[in-house]
């Protein structure tokens, strides 16, 4: 086999190297070796898939998708303009791509049903749960003030025990300790009779 050539109308077909290869009057246009084409078209489908916004990986996914596409009928081909054929296939996958990303947004959407019930609180709601944070800072500030600077360090600022041991000068027991003390004082001081 020969090196990947495109034939098209007024191109000049050198002879033969040798008496073996023989000389046709008017040679059909031939369908090129594939893997020629892969590697003639790789790099010129990879920017022209870039230049059109897509990325990387899809650029690479697209290209392999034309060359899929150029091989299930690649016997069949017309190959008198290879360019055209080869970046029409190309613009039809960038279609297709195209209309699937379109379809994969349209599943995410999703459709607000209006029965539900919205998502903010009633006035009642709204009312207990600031009684409720009121009683929780409340809590906070009967806490012993190792209790409250280790309920801090940990629920507020992610500390562990252990980092919250260090700031504190305190052993990782006492800080355990402090924090079940808290705990279950501000457990106390929220709940309600109906939480019970």
């Amino acid at each position: 086999m020969g090196v990947l050539t495109f034939l098209g109308a007024g191109t000049r077909v050198d002879p033969p190297d040798g008496p073996s290869d023989p000389v046709e009057a008017n040679p059909p246009l031939d369908a090129p070796r594939f893997e020629a084409l892969v590697s003639r078209y790789r790099r010129p489908l990879l920017r022209f898939f870039q230049r059109r916004s897509v990325g990387v990986e899809d650029a690479e996914d697209l290209t392999q998708e034309v060359f899929m596409r150029l091989s299930q009928r690649f016997s069949r081909l017309h190959w008198g303009n290879p360019d055209g054929l080869v970046f029409t296939v190309a613009s039809n996958a960038l279609v297709d791509h195209e209309r699937h990303q379109r379809a994969r947004k349209r599943e995410r959407h999703v459709e607000v049903d209006p029965a539900l019930p919205a998502d903010e609180p009633t006035a009642e709601a709204a009312l207990a749960g600031r009684e409720r944070l009121q009683k929780l800072i409340a809590a906070l500030d009967d806490l012993h003030p190792n209790a409250r600077a280790v309920f801090v360090l940990c629920r507020f600022e992610n500390l562990t025990q252990a980092e919250a041991a260090t700031r504190l000068n305190l052993s990782v027991s006492a800080v355990e300790k402090h924090m079940m003390n808290a705990l279950a004082r501000l457990r106390d001081a929220i709940e309600t009779p109906h939480d019970a």
